[in-house]
């Protein structure tokens, strides 16, 4: 289940990988981003169901993103049995037939 939080985000398409950072607000918002993309958006978890709406947009200069696009609208869904880790599944509306499969796993200030 996804809580509020900071989570790692590693994500792949067939064009590529990468990996960021996320963190969910309890009002239903999200931010974050990599080296070279900004994300913004909104999410909300239904029981163990979890589905997310968010932009990214290009800030740095640097390698094609993902989807090979410098600004994309995302759509992400997914099922989570614990809270420390979610694997999901999700396109780009600009690009609809690239499957993006991602897995979030929650950052904890353990010291």
């Amino acid at each position: 289940m996804i809580t509020p939080g900071k989570y790692s985000v590693w994500f792949k398409t067939p064009i590529g990988e990468g990996a960021g950072v996320v963190e969910f607000a309890a009002d239903g918002t999200l931010g974050g981003g990599d080296s070279t993309f900004a994300y913004a958006g909104s999410w909300t978890q239904q029981g163990e169901h979890f589905k997310a709406s968010l932009s990214a947009r290009r800030v740095e200069p640097g390698p094609p993103g993902v989807f090979g696009l410098d600004a994309i609208d995302i759509i992400v869904s997914g099922r989570s049995a614990d809270d420390s880790s979610t694997s999901c599944t999700g396109f780009a509306k600009q690009a609809p037939g690239l499957k993006l499969d991602l897995e979030l796993v929650r950052i904890t200030n353990d010291e």
